[in-house]
């Protein structure tokens, strides 16, 4: 046995190892990052998570069911004059504002549902009948041109298909 210390290619392998896993690190750990890290107030899980709770529960006729909303329920959270608010089949109250309904900040969310051939960021909103009255598929305040996060569904309303659209910023 000898009594050397540390060779040269030792500690060149060594230095070597240490400068490629310090530059993976830099080069890796901000992307993980990088869905979290939107502008201000504009989120996509925000988005997301608003559009499955409204086709997954609150707009739905049987949860079972996702995405196949209830004609009545559907009006009633659309309807602006308040009209169809004593219908409790919903489970929510229509007069609430929507912001209050699906748990976001006020003033930063709207909910469209139109023609299934639109694109989610353009397209006129739906019109749809219940009992006669015709109800404007459109919900919450006007969104601004830029830092808007969209989700989109394909939702079903009386076997015809619809694309609903959550906006959030």
């Amino acid at each position: 046995m000898t009594d050397r210390g540390q060779t040269v290619i030792d500690f060149g392998i060594g230095a070597g190892v240490f400068i490629i896993t310090v530059g993976i690190v830099f080069i890796f750990v901000p992307s993980m990052f990088e869905p979290f890290s939107t502008a201000a107030g504009s989120s996509p899980i925000v988005a997301d998570r608003t559009a499955d709770h409204l086709t997954g529960s609150l707009l739905v006729a049987d949860p079972a069911n996702p995405s196949v909303l209830s004609a009545a329920c559907t009006a009633a959270f659309f309807d602006r004059n308040g009209d169809l608010a004593t219908d409790a089949r919903c489970g929510f109250d229509p007069n609430d504002s929507t912001a209050d309904l699906l748990g976001v900040d006020r003033g930063t969310v709207n909910v469209t549902i139109r023609a299934l051939e639109d694109s989610p960021a353009t397209g006129p909103a739906q019109t749809h009948e219940v009992d006669g009255t015709n109800y404007t598929l459109t919900r919450g305040s006007d969104s601004p041109q830029s830092d808007v996060s969209t989700a989109s569904r394909v939702v079903l309303i009386e076997d015809k298909r619809y694309r609903l659209v959550v906006k959030v910023w």
